[in-house]
């Protein structure tokens, strides 16, 4: 009977053992697909995980201008629950002058951030509950008029929560300009006043309908809502929809934003923009 009983133990634990392994894993996975194109989520890299990010949006702008951004982030985790993003844009410019036209390159401001997951509660193997609180700077690094090139320090929370096939994302960050902004702005943001993001998106796991042990490539369909609130005044919202492919070793990020309302003074008005992006995953 002690044997048998050992025996039986044993071949516990050695399906316990995979079972737990895969749940972790598909856990893993979800959190990292909830991070949806447009905004970020209370996701975070293990310690010593580096996740570089490759974005490329094209805005397509009032009076036929338009304007081409290559965005590369780092994501790097420090400790459990506590991550370091680096961010920097690249910008082709074919706009009216005085803003950059002919096809003029330069950079936009980088992004430093320091962020702080203050809440993990994950349910089971999928479903899970997440918040993050992060500070840092917008640095100046901007060059040939494509932002202010200013030192503005921002602090921001985001509220992260999946069940089931369903992801929502909530986000705020609010950042104090310093500068005074420029005089020919191509973002709202540029316009010299302090402003304030707000993110709200929803995600639909599409495929596959239930996680097996096989790490297939899951899709999803995301809805945002970005908004920027100046304190002067200005606003803009915008309604992008959008595609989210994760496999276990990357994910393919596709998506366009269409103005919901703009209160514009001195930036151009956007038409449309177009999305697509590269994420590793190790």
């Amino acid at each position: 009977m002690a044997a048998a009983s050992t025996a039986a133990g044993a071949s516990v634990t050695l399906i316990a053992v995979p079972v737990t392994l895969i749940s972790t894993l598909i856990a893993a996975a979800t959190s990292h697909a909830q991070e949806m194109p447009g905004m970020p989520a209370a996701t975070a890299p293990s310690p010593g995980v580096l996740i570089p990010r490759i974005q490329t949006r094209a805005y397509f702008l009032e009076d036929d201008q338009f304007l081409l951004e290559e965005n590369i982030r780092l994501e790097y985790g420090l400790v459990r629950d506590l991550s370091l993003s680096a961010e920097i844009p690249l910008y082709q410019g074919f706009l009216d002058d005085p803003r950059p036209s002919d096809g003029e390159f330069g950079l936009g401001d980088a992004d430093l951030l320091v962020e702080l997951r203050i809440l993990r509660d994950d349910l089971n193997a999928v479903d899970t509950v997440r918040a993050s609180i992060f500070a840092g700077a917008e640095l100046p690094t901007a060059t040939d008029g494509f932002a202010t090139g200013s030192l503005d320090p921002c602090v921001g929370a985001v509220f992260t929560t999946i069940s089931g096939r369903h992801g929502i994302d909530l986000a705020a960050r609010y950042t104090l300009v310093t500068g005074d902004g420029l005089a020919a702005p191509i973002f709202l943001t540029d316009a010299g006043d302090d402003f304030l993001n707000l993110d709200a998106g929803y995600a639909f796991r599409i495929h596959p309908a239930a996680y097996t042990e096989e790490r297939e490539p899951a899709w999803y369909l995301t809805a945002e809502i970005n908004s920027v609130w100046t304190m002067g005044g200005e606003h803009e919202v915008l309604l992008s929809p959008g595609l989210l492919i994760e496999a276990p070793t990357y994910a393919l990020e596709f998506g366009c934003s269409l103005p919901l309302s703009e209160d514009l003074d001195t930036a151009p008005r956007l038409d449309f923009a177009l999305l697509a992006g590269l994420r590793l995953l190790f």
